[in-house]
């Protein structure tokens, strides 16, 4: 049976498509594809499907309203075997998947069937299509122009996109968009086009206004590492920092690429407003708080980002500096682990908090060579 076996995740493409600009090729449209980094959250934990040869799973989308076309092709799909020259014989229960059926089940009920249809549906996009929401950021990069829009209110335009925290968030679910108080902030790149501009979907962010925090945040990758996270996520700190309801700005679980895009962000806004200033080890209680009511960043990520500026201006040869830099850092991290650590053996906690210290100062490192 293990030819039958395709790996969805390996098997599953996505194409943004817009119009084709360059001439070279008589094709009216051209596409950007990439593949998604899992897709358990539709296939199940091993994501693989059976019954499939030469599998092939598209989701193409229109770059700017998101209306997908998906196709499902394969060379061979399996047969349930039958012998019916034998007394009582009938088919064996096994059937190959329905990965359409499968993959409808997280899809938007506008669906384009058609490839001609789609393909008109990409054309005009370029001419029609505008982000939905209020424009409440603008900015240029490397030539390239974007926008973040904010709205609380198109859940049918959610519903194109909301396969992307699937496919990208590690541990993501759909939202409950009847909610209204979730709030959807999106990203768009806007190019020009002679006289009018086009718009083509980049990544968005969901936060619900308990405290704060993004729930979901997601840039596409073929618009990862270009600034455009950090555009959203600065564009949505500054939003909440002025709004008396938020206490503090927390984000759960977030993964490793988020994580480091948030700790350069708020690492420049606290150098940018002088939030270090006169600070040496040891940092009292009362500063922390003082920091972290000012800022609106949780506990750890305040201590985390001090001890990131400590570690900046730290002189090793000076001992005692040294010390008191190393004797904090261990401290926050022994009562953080503190569970973990009980377990053991004092010289193997010892040992481990160590181990501990020392790669945390490393990753520290790599974060400030990024600043």
């Amino acid at each position: 049976m293990a030819p039958w076996i395709a790996k969805t995740t390996e098997r599953t493409t996505i194409q943004l498509v817009r119009p084709q600009h360059n001439g070279e090729t008589r094709d009216p449209v051209e596409a950007v594809a990439f593949q998604p980094s899992f897709t358990y959250p539709i296939f199940g934990e091993q994501e693989v499907v059976f019954g499939y040869k030469g599998l092939s799973i598209q989701l193409s989308y229109s770059s700017g309203s998101l209306r997908l076309y998906p196709r499902i092709d394969y060379k061979q799909k399996y047969q349930s075997a039958t012998n019916s020259s034998a007394p009582g014989a009938t088919a064996e229960h096994i059937r190959a998947d329905d990965v359409f059926g499968i993959l409808k089940e997280y899809l938007p009920p506008d669906l384009i069937s058609n490839g001609d249809e789609f393909q008109r549906a990409v054309l005009e996009d370029a001419k029609s299509f505008r982000p939905i929401g209020e424009k409440i950021h603008e900015y240029s990069r490397e030539n390239e122009d974007g926008s973040s829009f904010k709205s609380s209110k198109f859940r049918e335009y959610h519903r194109r996109m909301q396969l992307f925290v699937l496919l990208f968030i590690e541990g993501s679910s759909y939202i409950e968009d009847d909610d209204e108080k979730w709030e959807i902030y999106t990203i768009f790149q806007r190019e020009h086009m002679g006289d009018s501009d086009t718009y083509h979907f980049v990544g968005y962010a969901t936060t619900y206004p308990f405290f704060f925090w993004p729930d979901q945040f997601v840039v596409l990758p073929p618009f990862q590492k270009q600034g455009h996270g950090s555009e959203l996520y600065q564009t949505l700190y500054e939003i909440f920092m002025s709004r008396k309801d938020v206490k503090e700005i927390t984000v759960e679980d977030p993964n490793e690429d988020f994580s480091d895009m948030r700790d350069k962000n708020d690492m420049r806004t606290l150098i940018t407003n002088h939030a270090f200033d006169g600070l040496t080890a040891p940092v009292s209680k009362s500063t922390f708080k003082e920091l972290r009511d000012k800022f609106k960043l949780t506990d750890r990520q305040i201590q985390r980002c001090v001890e990131m500026h400590l570690l900046s201006r730290l002189n090793k040869l000076k001992k005692d500096e040294y010390k008191a830099f190393r004797l904090q850092v261990k401290q926050r991290l022994y009562l953080f682990n503190l569970d973990a650590l009980r377990e053991l053996e004092a010289d193997d906690r010892k040992e481990k908090l160590h181990q501990t210290y020392e790669g945390v100062v490393e990753d520290y490192h790599r974060i400030l060579e990024m600043l």
